[in-house]
């Protein structure tokens, strides 16, 4: 079969003719051509955006910074409370003996002078003690509202609470000491202000210095006790506490109790 003498391929928008001027001879079965390629094509429309893609891994801590500059001072705190008195220092070396004096006559006179001079100094120094207590009576009424007494004792409270040290710092500072009973008398004096506030109250013995050998502030060993039953019994509760009705316990140190003093 023969075909036209042109082929002829579309290819976009473009007709091109071969550049054989012969019949073009094609076989039936084949129906084969040379072809030309055409010029490009409209560009397609733009396909829709893609997925986002997964967060990718944190990446590793960046390096320290330079330190920074120095802050301003800060405002000083508050002054605290005076600290409780010092132990006294050992006595001192004894004193040379003084010049014998110019005749016994003359030194008779010059010691009795002193004597009656002494005598005078001690006379204005009772009066100023006793001026001096009955001001700090009137102070420590103020400081102290509540108060009973046993014997030579006067047990005072404010109603305030706190750990054991600032307990005997509180008391120190008015010069007094954390109460102490001494027997069943100024024990139940002091059970009488617990009960009063309803509250445990510290009282001044403790085992810190040897475990489980209780004493008072001053040193001296506890003689008088009223352990509540299976009481003490703590290995790190080194203070004691008063209960409202009269009994003690041996508690932590750090615990708040109500702070009561004697005087």
């Amino acid at each position: 079969m023969q075909f036209p003498s042109f082929c002829v391929f579309v290819l976009g928008v473009s007709l091109v003719k071969t550049s054989d001027p012969e019949p073009c001879n094609c076989e039936e079965k084949t129906n084969t051509c040379t072809l030309l390629a055409g010029a490009n094509g409209l560009p397609g429309t733009p396909g829709t955006n893609g997925l986002p893609g997964t967060p990718g891994m944190q990446g590793l801590p960046g390096r320290n910074g330079e330190e920074g500059p120095k802050g301003e001072k800060g405002d000083p705190g508050l002054r605290g409370i005076q600290g409780p008195p010092g132990k006294a220092g050992p006595p001192g070396s004894k004193g040379d003996q003084g010049e014998r004096g110019p005749n016994g006559d003359s030194g008779g006179r010059e010691l009795e002078l002193l004597k009656t001079q002494i005598s005078h100094l001690q006379e204005q120094m009772k009066d100023l003690q006793l001026t001096a207590s009955k001001t700090s009576t009137v102070f420590l009424g103020q400081m102290f509202p509540n108060s009973t007494a046993a014997r030579e004792k006067k047990f005072v409270t404010s109603g305030a609470e706190g750990n054991y040290q600032l307990s005997k710092t509180t008391c120190s500072h008015f010069g007094l000491q954390i109460a102490s009973p001494r027997d069943d008398k100024e024990n139940k004096a002091v059970q009488s202000l617990a009960a009063k506030f309803g509250k445990n109250a510290f009282l001044g013995m403790n085992d810190q210095e040897t475990e489980g050998v209780f004493k008072h502030l001053n040193g001296d060993q506890m003689a008088y006790s009223k352990w509540a039953p299976n009481e003490p019994n703590g290995v790190h509760e080194d203070c004691i506490e008063i209960y409202p009705d009269g009994n003690w316990n041996d508690v932590p140190c750090g615990l708040s109790r109500l702070i009561m003093c004697e005087f």
